[in-house]
């Protein structure tokens, strides 16, 4: 396996894309310590080749190339006229448009013939290599790059708007509460509602509530729910929303940090919610560059649970590219035939074209969700 140091160049020219992951990659890895960045960018993409010049740290190290993706001889001239008398030069082509791979790839090859080609395949995560016709292995580059889930807001442009939720919230109680499932799900329709798909019942009702016998959950002698809120200096209508469907987040981040050593996971969090957009992530892990963004909910009807998954996967798209995965945490039993978990899987790669690109964890799931999660992760690339 060659190493990809030897690949690095003084000079790197980069095709600025509608998302910045790939060029973030490809800059950690393909230039030198002291190199110049070169970003060939359109007027769309002028914002994101800042951010990136931002987040890289480049500061007097990088230049911005302003094109005309829809005019080849504009894109061919401007890249040629940068190249001319640089030496040491690289491309990574992962990013912007066929018409900006095919201009600029002439005007460096054209200029510089030794140049080094890159391109970074998002399907097998590797870095594709040519150099003078050279034939070179593709080299795996899934670990090699470990951004943190503050970078990848920072080269959207995004903050956080609240702190990141690291660590969960009574993990004996989710566990326990994941190995009963839909039971848990039924009680919370009738005590914590009035029935399935109704709003909590008020706070002097919420108070009232006879707390259940569950194996597993010590409730610290509290027999109200009204109690326990005041022993657990918790608010009512807090406690409530939590024990209807919030622990499931919070046991699966739980999930996830059991096996994040393991599986090479660097970081995992929960609610991650941008200021700048009225979007959130339910449950997120970072492995390498590679988003694993996972949507929770306790209904079992079909339509919600797809609704779940799609906004989590168009929004998992946007920001972690085409290699990002995205799961669904439910409690839908195998045995119902209009929300089979597996069912709903099939469905949706298929109706998206989403192969290998989501999974869906039911009730089947819940009780050993660690290993399920396991699985998941190593057939990754």
């Amino acid at each position: 396996m060659p190493d990809l140091s030897e690949f690095q160049t003084q000079n790197l020219f980069l095709l600025v894309g509608t998302n910045p992951l790939p060029n973030y990659v490809a800059a950690k890895l393909l230039l030198k310590s002291d190199g110049h960045l070169y970003l060939v960018h359109t007027a769309e993409t002028d914002p994101i080749a800042d951010r990136l010049i931002a987040v890289l740290e480049l500061g007097g190290n990088a230049t911005k190339i302003p094109v005309n993706e829809a005019e080849g001889a504009n894109i061919f001239s401007q890249v040629a006229s940068y190249v001319k008398d640089e030496r040491n030069v690289g491309l990574n082509y992962t990013g912007g448009t066929k018409t900006m791979a095919v201009h600029a790839y002439r005007a460096i090859e054209g200029n510089r013939p030794d140049a080094v080609f890159t391109y970074l395949d998002a399907g097998s995560l590797r870095m594709v290599i040519e150099r003078q016709g050279q034939a070179v292995p593709p080299v795996p580059v899934a670990l090699e790059v470990k951004p943190n889930i503050q970078t990848l807001l920072a080269l959207h442009g995004y903050t956080l708007k609240h702190d990141l939720v690291q660590e969960p919230k009574w993990p004996e109680i989710c566990q326990a509460l994941a190995r009963i499932g839909m039971q848990w799900r039924d009680w919370c329709d009738k005590n914590l509602r009035s029935g399935p798909n109704t709003p909590l019942r008020k706070k002097e009702e919420l108070k009232e509530v006879a707390l259940p016998c569950v194996k597993g959950i010590n409730w610290d002698d509290s027999y109200m729910l009204g109690e326990l809120a005041v022993f657990w200096s918790e608010e009512v209508d807090k406690l409530a929303k939590w024990l209807d469907g919030k622990w499931l987040e919070h046991y699966t981040l739980w999930a996830l940090q059991q096996i994040a050593s393991e599986c090479q996971i660097q970081q995992v969090g929960m609610n991650i919610e941008p200021k700048e957009r009225d979007f959130e992530f339910d449950v997120v892990a970072m492995r390498g560059y590679q988003l694993f963004a996972l949507s929770c909910s306790t209904e079992s009807k079909k339509g919600d649970l797809k609704r779940k998954l799609f906004e989590a996967y168009v929004r998992a798209r946007q920001m972690g590219g085409d290699e990002a995965r995205v799961g669904l945490i439910c409690c839908a039993p195998k045995d119902n035939p209009d929300s089979n978990p597996a069912a709903i899987q099939s469905e949706i790669e298929e109706t998206w074209d989403a192969q290998g690109k989501v999974r869906v964890f039911g009730a089947e799931h819940l009780p050993d969700l660690p290993a399920y999660l396991k699985d998941w992760f190593d057939l990754q690339p």
